[in-house]
């Protein structure tokens, strides 16, 4: 069975979340503060640095840049601030 190019996108988006919130839940887990802090400050800057070469780029060459951004980095970065959020708030109560 065939899935439509839309929901393969959709899948990717959701696999980059699942995926961003798992890896801080198990840094939150293990009591790694710093390499999740690491993580997600990469993850920020990887954010602004594509949003700017996309809106940089002229025509369609900034094409590949937005794409990366929307389907891969934005998930993962909702996702690790998820997952690191409910983990902290578990390790509080």
């Amino acid at each position: 069975m065939m899935l439509p190019p839309e929901a393969r996108i959709w899948l990717l988006m959701g696999g980059a979340l699942v995926a961003g919130a798992l890896l801080a839940a198990l840094l939150i887990h293990r009591g790694w503060a710093r390499a999740y802090g690491a993580v997600l400050a990469g993850h920020i800057l990887a954010a602004i640095g594509l949003f700017l070469a996309a809106r940089q780029a002229q025509g369609m060459a900034g094409l590949g840049h937005a794409i990366m951004l929307s389907v891969f980095v934005l998930p993962a970065t909702l996702g690790m601030g998820l997952g690191g959020g409910v983990m902290w708030w578990r390790r509080k109560r």
